[in-house]
């Protein structure tokens, strides 16, 4: 489920293009790691933050362009720009909250953001912090989508597990290879139970 949630968040949601700037955040995670390892396939700048130095060390091996230790770096803000001094074209957000408030003040105009997770907002007790100025979301002209990966059914599903199993065979995508032949192996014994 993760690289079918980071396949059709990047590839769908966010439309992606070769040559685009995208940014993930929980990048470490198994839909993040996924999500920066299919940008870059697709030609693409892939900056990830994460929490620890050792999940940054893990993103940098996986081929990150730039990663960073949100928790560490005396201004977010400071250190998205200077990851991308010209900003981003693509968001995959799984955190929400001010750290995603943050970031849409520095994506390009047109761009786009899947919402896949709001991980800083589920154990929270008060009442959820103020969301993005919508006349940033006006004026830059951005595209904001929540998407649940059960909306992708049928073929254009099996097309997606077909890339992702093509990508792990071809050793593009490093991680999550275990889970994707599990995966792939319960969907074939599946599929011979109902014949």
């Amino acid at each position: 489920m993760p690289g079918l949630t980071a396949y059709f968040g990047l590839l769908d949601i966010c439309g992606l293009k070769g040559g685009e700037t995208v940014l993930v955040n929980a990048a470490a995670g198994a839909v993040g790691s996924v999500v920066g390892q299919i940008a870059k396939l697709k030609g693409c700048k892939v900056v990830g933050t994460a929490g620890s130095d050792e999940k940054v060390a893990y993103l940098k091996k996986l081929g990150f362009d730039v990663a960073f230790n949100y928790k560490t770096v005396k201004s977010l803000e400071e250190a998205l720009r200077t990851a991308s001094p010209d900003g981003y074209d693509c968001y995959f957000d799984n955190v929400g909250g001010e750290f995603s408030n943050t970031v849409i003040l520095q994506m390009k105009t047109f761009g786009r953001i899947a919402i896949c997770g709001a991980i800083s907002q589920y154990n929270r007790t008060g009442p959820c912090p103020p969301g993005p100025s919508p006349e940033v979301i006006i004026y830059q002209q951005l595209r904001m989508e929540g998407f649940i990966v059960t909306r992708w059914q049928g073929e254009v599903r099996q097309k997606a597990l077909t890339d992702l199993m093509n990508w792990v065979s071809e050793t593009s995508l490093t991680e999550a290879v275990l889970q994707l032949r599990l995966s792939t192996q319960v969907i074939s014994e599946l599929c011979q139970d109902e014949s």
